[in-house]
C-alpha cells in the first residue's frame, strides 16, 4: 500500500475527516501558498478548506506563516492519541469498578464516589481512619496496595488515626515486606491489630472497611497504571463484607 494511503487510513482512524485528511496529505507533499491555493488542489470549497485549516492548526499539525502553509510533523497528534488512550482507559476502569454495584438494589446504595489518582486514593484511605467504628477491617493485597498509595506513610498516618479509637483486625491475601513490618509481635501490640495472611486469589484488589460504619472502599490495581477506587455507602454492601470477612477468619480457626 503507497505511504498516503496508508497515511490517509490512519488518519481517519484517529478521527480525522476526509477533508481534514486530504488538506494535511496535500501540505505534506507540498506547501502551499495561500488558502486558496489549497482550494485549487483538493477541489474542495474555500469554507472546507478553511475549518479543515482551522482543525489542523488546533491539533498542531500544521502552521501559517509569511511564507505559506506547511505541515508539521504528527509529534502532536501522536501525543494527543496516547492521551485519550489513557484517559479513556482510566474511563474504562472506573466504569469497571462501580459496574457491580449496578446490581444492587439502587436504594440500598447511599453514596458512591470513585477516584483513580494515587493522592486521591491515599487521602480516601486515611479519611476512612477517623470514622465512627470500634474496629477497622481490611482484607486483600496489601503487599501491592501500599506502592498505590505512595509507600507507608498513609498506612501509618491511617493507624495512628485509629489508635485513638479502634483496633484493626486485617487479612492480608500477599505477603512481602511491607505486610511483614505488620505481623510482628511488637507491631501487632502498638498498632493494637490482627494480622491473618490468607492465600486466596485476590491479587490488585484490596477492600477497606469497618465493623459499624457504611463505608466500603473497593480498590482496583490489577493494572498499576490504571488504578481506580470506589468508595460505596451501604449498609447492604457493608453488611457483606463484614460476613465474608467473619468466614474467612473461620477458615483461619479465629
Amino acid at each position: 500500500m503507497a505511504i498516503y494511503q496508508k497515511l490517509r487510513d490512519l488518519l481517519f482512524d484517529a478521527g480525522l475527516s476526509e477533508a481534514e485528511t486530504l488538506v494535511y496529505i496535500e501540505l505534506l507533499k507540498k506547501p502551499a501558498l495561500t488558502i486558496w491555493d489549497l482550494v485549487l488542489r483538493t477541489g474542495l470549497s474555500k469554507s472546507t478548506v478553511y475549518r479543515s485549516f482551522i482543525k489542523l492548526r488546533n491539533f498542531k499539525m500544521v502552521e501559517k506563516n509569511r511564507e505559506g502553509i506547511r505541515a508539521l510533523s504528527l509529534r502532536a497528534l501522536i501525543s494527543e492519541l496516547v492521551r485519550s488512550e489513557r484517559k479513556l482507559r482510566k474511563t474504562a476502569y472506573l466504569i469497571k469498578q462501580i459496574a457491580p454495584f449496578l446490581r444492587a438494589p439502587r436504594e440500598s446504595i447511599e453514596e458512591i464516589e470513585t477516584f483513580y489518582t494515587p493522592e486521591q486514593i491515599a487521602e480516601t484511605y486515611v479519611s476512612l481512619s477517623s470514622r465512627d467504628f470500634d474496629v477497622s477491617l481490611d482484607y486483600g493485597d496489601f503487599e501491592n496496595f501500599v506502592p498505590i498509595i505512595g509507600g507507608l506513610k498513609p498506612v501509618f498516618q491511617f493507624r495512628t488515626n485509629r489508635l485513638k479509637h479502634a483496633t484493626n483486625h486485617a487479612i492480608c491475601t500477599s505477603f512481602g515486606p511491607y505486610t511483614a513490618i505488620f505481623c510482628t509481635p511488637e507491631a501487632k501490640t502498638k498498632f493494637k491489630q490482627q494480622v491473618d495472611i490468607l492465600k486466596n486469589d485476590f491479587c490488585g484488589n484490596f477492600i477497606a472497611f469497618s465493623d459499624r460504619d457504611d463505608y466500603v472502599m473497593f480498590n482496583n490495581f490489577t493494572d498499576p497504571e490504571n488504578s481506580s477506587t470506589a468508595l460505596v455507602k451501604s449498609k447492604t454492601i457493608a453488611d457483606i463484607q463484614r460476613a465474608q470477612l467473619k468466614n474467612f477468619s473461620q477458615r483461619l480457626g479465629n
